[in-house]
């Protein structure tokens, strides 16, 4: 994927370097930075970039000193602090971005203004050679699944970028991820139908949560079921090679046609266990149905996880994360990710 070239002349010393720093951190795989300390260096080489990104009160000097007549060359993004509200005004080509807010965020308010690029999606072609796919499935305590997704993503994107994608029906996801403003997996699949896709409505659909990326949940959850397993492959090989994802976490939920054919191409399979007795019977009995389909039980493939019996009321499925990523279940879970643990 081109990478967007953004340049970026931020007076602000101390806001510029972590910005930046967040910038080469975790987007350094869908942007390419131009820093310039003065605004008529960033005049001069505005032709070369595809947005360029500064501060509203340097507006003033843009329009004095700017070589074009009517509107910039390249979208530019002002920043502006809450307290400048209503100071300055959104005119052809310059967009108002509140400065104090999320990284990802004012990310998310730059790449909407760069111009659609549409390509084609290509049949053929296997993942970016770090990606890889982890699967999480329960046979009955399934109103966990959603937390311990959200904990192995949370847990991987210390060390690498991860995308949480989930395809199990009302699995929480759409409360805990707010308004997606009616983009998510959905307007992913009608892309993939249709045979191309706009990088700019591609990460529309991509909400954040700190360091983690998820795909917004699907309004209409019968399209789950209804997807083939090609279809989803295909997503994340798109997914991971235009966004730079090394791991994408599928949340599974009903048995689609072809659930076995994508079960069998995950890496690993976490499977979360009931402590009842029928609990083993269902097990066994999922088990030769793997065997039948010819996929692995061996342990570096399928993980079993027990989950612990809660204390407490959940207040929330962020902080029974947050919990489980920082007590004896997250250490547990880094134990079965010798990646992880060479990491940290």
């Amino acid at each position: 994927m081109k990478r967007v070239r953004l340049g970026v002349c931020i007076a602000d010393r101390e806001f510029s370097d972590r910005f930046v720093n967040c910038l080469v951190k975790h987007y350094r795989n869908q942007l390419e930075l131009h820093m310039f300390t003065e605004l008529s260096m960033l005049w001069e080489a505005i032709r070369d970039v595809d947005v360029a990104l500064l501060e509203a009160q340097d507006l003033c000097e843009m329009e004095g000193g700017a070589d074009w007549s009517e509107k910039p060359p390249c979208p530019v993004v002002a920043l502006f602090d809450s307290e400048e509200m209503g100071s300055f005004e959104e005119k052809g080509g310059v967009y108002l971005v509140e400065k104090y807010q999320e990284v990802n965020k004012i990310v998310d308010e730059i790449m909407k203004h760069i111009g659609e690029e549409i390509r084609n999606v290509t049949q053929n072609g296997s993942l970016p050679a770090r990606a890889r796919t982890i699967a999480v499935y329960s046979l009955s305590e399934n109103e966990y699944q959603l937390p311990l997704a959200m904990t192995l993503a949370s847990i991987l994107s210390e060390q690498e970028k991860v995308l949480l994608l989930d395809l199990q029906e009302n699995s929480g996801l759409s409360q805990v991820a707010g308004d997606c403003s009616g983009t998510g997996l959905e307007e992913l699949l009608v892309m993939l139908e249709g045979g191309k896709f706009s990088l700019n409505r591609m990460m529309a659909c991509v909400g954040h949560m700190d360091r983690l990326d998820y795909v917004y949940p699907a309004g209409n959850t019968e399209c789950l079921c209804e997807t083939s397993a090609a279809t989803y492959q295909q997503l994340i090989r798109v997914l991971s090679k235009e966004m730079g994802y090394h791991t994408v976490i599928l949340n599974l939920g009903s048995r689609f046609a072809g659930f076995f054919e994508m079960l069998e191409a995950c890496q690993t399979l976490y499977l979360l266990k009931n402590r009842g007795g029928l609990g083993k019977w269902r097990q066994k009995e999922f088990e030769e149905e793997l065997q039948k389909h010819g996929l692995p039980q061996s342990l570096d493939w399928m993980q079993e996880i027990a989950i612990p019996v809660a204390t407490g009321p959940v207040i929330s499925c962020e902080r029974l994360v947050e919990q489980w990523k920082w007590n004896d279940m997250g250490d547990s879970i880094r134990r079965m990710m010798p990646e992880v643990m060479s990491c940290g």
